[in-house]
């Protein structure tokens, strides 16, 4: 995880788990078309990724781009799409309290090797309530299946749940396309 240090404060910042943690800098950075701080963390979860932000409230940082890529580690442990969109709602209301970046970016989860006890249609299930949480809250919304094309797999590591270069070069050409700062 990048450490908040002194310094220019970041213009842009990302916040989820081991997929938001392994965007390499210079392909965010060109995908936001602004320097971005990775607070990506493996394994993190809806809600200590919320724990982790009030945590960090205090850094005065005000990025103007802020993208959350968090939700399949919930997912996973069997979250119910309620829960995992009701802490997303939470942590991006934190997101705007602490640090009011006018644009959020809200990511769907992208596919993964269905966990013991999930379906693919319990993602999309996942996917189609964090949709309409960007709809109400007026978030852009990184549609991760989209990005990816009808074939996940090129971008696929071999375990199936985490990006090649070339998934995260494909969810960079959609997250530069999505409206931007200022």
């Amino acid at each position: 995880m990048a450490r908040l240090a002194a310094g220019p404060a970041p213009e842009a910042v990302i916040l989820g788990d081991s997929l938001a943690a392994g965007w390499p800098g210079p392909d965010l950075d060109r995908a936001t078309g602004l320097s971005t701080l990775n607070l990506g963390l493996p394994g993190d979860r809806v809600q200590t990724t919320r724990w982790r932000l009030a945590a960090m409230a205090a850094f005065a940082i005000r990025p103007c781009l802020a993208i959350v890529m968090v939700g399949t580690n919930s997912f996973a442990d069997g979250d119910s799409p309620q829960t995992v969109t009701a802490g997303l709602g939470a942590l991006v209301a934190l997101l705007r309290a602490a640090w009011a970046p006018p644009v959020i970016v809200l990511a769907t989860v992208p596919w993964r090797e269905s966990p013991s006890g999930r379906s693919e249609a319990d993602r999309l299930a996942l996917n189609a309530a964090i949709h309409e949480l960007a709809r109400t809250e007026s978030l852009a919304l990184l549609a991760c299946d989209a990005a990816l094309g009808p074939d996940p797999a090129p971008g696929l590591e071999p375990d199936r749940l985490h990006l090649t270069a070339s998934g995260y070069a494909a969810l960079g050409a959609a997250l530069a396309s999505l409206p931007r700062p200022g």
